[in-house]
């Protein structure tokens, strides 16, 4: 009997599991994600032992080094198995060889051959293409088996990506590190790490520490430059590239706050004044001081949502113009969010911009293309994740996606297939509502669906008919985050003596989905329901059986509370008493106390609204004795 320590990858990888007759058909395509795009099936599998080697050939042992050391260490987490490095050795049954071949340009720069048979050989043209050979490999393990044959594979698009917003809600670095291996696990490759933004509530966050700038960096979270080295030396091994992003003229509240005199005195309070003199040369000051911090070949400018109002469009126009020439004279590409239609066209703005197209009513796609730019698809209605917020997605739809969409796609709008001006796409995590109490366990959730797919678009190209999304959902499930990714679960948290506790409960709005009434008693922080305040309202929890009541903690979100509401009780749910009523909600959480009542049924009848927000919503409904 196998110790039950023993993952069922590690039983391939220790090969103690029984070898595949050679009487049993031809292997299909393995199931690993992104789809292989060839594989010619053979018979039987590969077992790997504990005299597996990972076998460097003379010519390409110094490039391939650091792509087997990373091999290595994946085995190790993943099954348990440390296989030696062995450069320049001839390869033995059962090794794992790695080698570049310019042969195979065919297949582009991150493309590989993936050969299993009395070995497993790797082979690319470049390191990129090797590691991603491995990726599938490890993949294989992963699913039970090496099934023997030869994949031929490469990506549709080199541009394939992840956006997280860490300038309004802080991420500690350890996280970042965890989803530069997890994106690589499905073989996405641009980490873009949006720096600075602003929220409500006045709250503006920048990201970046450092002695030139004091005060600059929020003191609530902030990178150090070794940190943020580190974090690269990390990418590098697992051939993710990290993009910086410091967005400005506008959502540069943290800048406005840092030098008030820069600050617009006639337009929104996190726009930058671009008439002033001292503007351009501070924003120049900024990127001089970090451009060297990042290895990235590009770096983003943010540029999106500017508000130049009457007058304002050549200012934005000259802004966007002096920013990428500097960027330029520091060795840089240039990236921006499509947003010039804000200043009514792009006449006279610089070509050689990579634009990131998120809403075709900022920056048409069909009019980006004819003005010569390049775009990367990172399109809002089918790419964006606002945790919590009640508009754009909590989860994308990835079936949707998976089934339908292409990079090409946007909105209405539809460039042709492969067209060359599109590189590819990106999703993105936008921390609109930061005061909201949820974690990064809380955001990966939504993730987690969405990495596989977009790595299987943007490698595997479309359509995608090797497997429904049901298998294809299957798979991404068993394969996980990768190895060494070990992210815990969203906290559920049962507050000693709340009835209402994973109870079921009935509301007059009830949002289908993520907004629904369930989730007030989920024990969950930040997810919350959702009903129009235009109206009144009400919600019930049923505690299952009569019980004593008399106290209710309202854990309401910011802005969305009710001034005047009642509590009412009931034994059958038909006939009620009001045991507590006020024209007084004062929002935040608030604590009722009544005379005890025995009740099954507790209602909430919300009746006018207190906050700013223009509905009525609440984390949590706690019931107590």
């Amino acid at each position: 009997m196998f110790s039950n320590r023993l993952t069922p990858s590690a039983l391939i990888c220790l090969g103690t599991l029984t070898v595949v007759h050679a009487a049993q058909s031809i292997n299909p395509r393995p199931p690993v994600i992104p789809t292989l795009r060839q594989w010619i099936g053979n018979f039987g599998s590969l077992q790997l032992s504990s005299r597996t080697r990972i076998v460097l050939g003379r010519v390409s042992r110094v490039e391939l080094l650091p792509v087997a050391k990373t091999l290595r260490d994946d085995l190790r987490q993943s099954c348990g198995l440390s296989p030696r490095i062995a450069e320049g050795a001839r390869p033995m049954p059962g090794d794992i060889v790695l080698s570049l071949d310019s042969s195979l340009a065919l297949v582009g720069a991150e493309g590989y051959r993936l050969k299993v048979g009395d070995d497993i050989e790797a082979t690319a043209k470049t390191p990129d293409g090797v590691f991603y050979a491995t990726r599938s490999l490890l993949q294989m393990i992963q699913q039970r088996s090496v099934p023997k044959g030869t994949a031929v594979d490469w990506p549709d698009y080199s541009e394939r990506g992840f956006m997280l917003d860490v300038g309004r809600k802080f991420f500690d670095v350890k996280y970042l590190r965890q989803y530069v291996k997890f994106m690589s696990w499905y073989k996405l490759n641009d980490f873009q790490l949006h720096l600075n933004d602003d929220a409500a509530d006045d709250y503006s966050g920048f990201r970046l520490i450092s002695d030139k700038f004091p005060g600059l960096a929020n003191v609530d979270g902030a990178y150090s430059r070794k940190q943020i080295d580190d974090l690269q030396d990390l990418a590098a091994e697992y051939h993710v590239n990290i993009t910086p992003e410091i967005d400005a003229p506008a959502h540069a509240r943290a800048f406005t706050k840092y030098h008030p005199e820069l600050g617009s005195p006639r337009l929104p309070k996190n726009h930058l004044d671009l008439s002033n003199p001292n503007t351009q040369p501070f924003m120049n000051s900024v990127w001089q001081e970090f451009i060297p911090w990042f290895r990235s070949p590009q770096v983003h400018i943010g540029a999106d949502e500017y508000n130049g109002g009457p007058g304002g469009a050549a200012l934005y126009k000259s802004y966007i113009n002096a920013t990428a020439s500097f960027i330029r004279s520091q060795g840089k590409r240039v990236r921006m969010w499509g947003g010039l239609k804000t200043a009514g066209n792009s006449n006279g703005v610089d070509r050689d911009i990579v634009v990131n197209l998120w809403y075709p009513g900022y920056h048409d796609p069909l009019e980006a293309v004819k003005d010569g730019y390049n775009l990367i698809n990172t399109q809002d209605g089918y790419l964006y994740i606002v945790p919590f917020a009640g508009y754009y997605y909590q989860f994308l739809d990835t079936k949707s996606l998976y089934e339908t969409w292409k990079p090409t796609v946007f909105d209405q709008e539809k460039l042709p297939d492969n067209d060359p001006h599109v590189l590819g796409g990106m999703f993105a995590v936008w921390n609109d509502k930061a005061s909201y109490p949820y974690t990064f366990e809380d955001v990966h959730e939504l993730v987690k669906p969405a990495m596989p797919t977009l790595g299987e678009i943007l490698w595997a190209g479309h359509p995608r008919d090797a497997r429904s999304y049901e298998s294809f959902e299957a798979d991404f499930k068993q394969l996980g985050d990768g190895p060494g990714v070990a992210i815990a679960a969203p906290k559920v948290v049962h507050e000693s003596g709340n009835l209402a506790f994973g109870k079921t409960g009935s509301a007059s709005d009830n949002p289908s989905g993520d907004f629904g009434v369930e989730t007030l008693f989920d024990g969950r922080a930040p997810t919350r329901w959702i009903a129009n305040a235009k109206k009144p309202q009400w919600a019930t929890v049923d505690l299952g059986e009569v019980k004593p009541v008399s106290k209710l903690i309202l854990r309401w979100a910011p802005h969305s509370h009710a001034s005047q509401y009642r509590v009412s009780t009931s034994s059958d749910g038909t006939n009620w008493t009001v045991a507590y009523e006020t024209s007084n909600g004062s929002g935040g959480t608030e604590t009722i106390s009544f005379p005890r009542v025995d009740a099954r049924f507790v209602r909430l009848d919300f009746v006018k609204k207190g906050g700013s927000e223009g509905q009525f919503s609440m984390f949590a409904f706690e019931v107590y004795r």
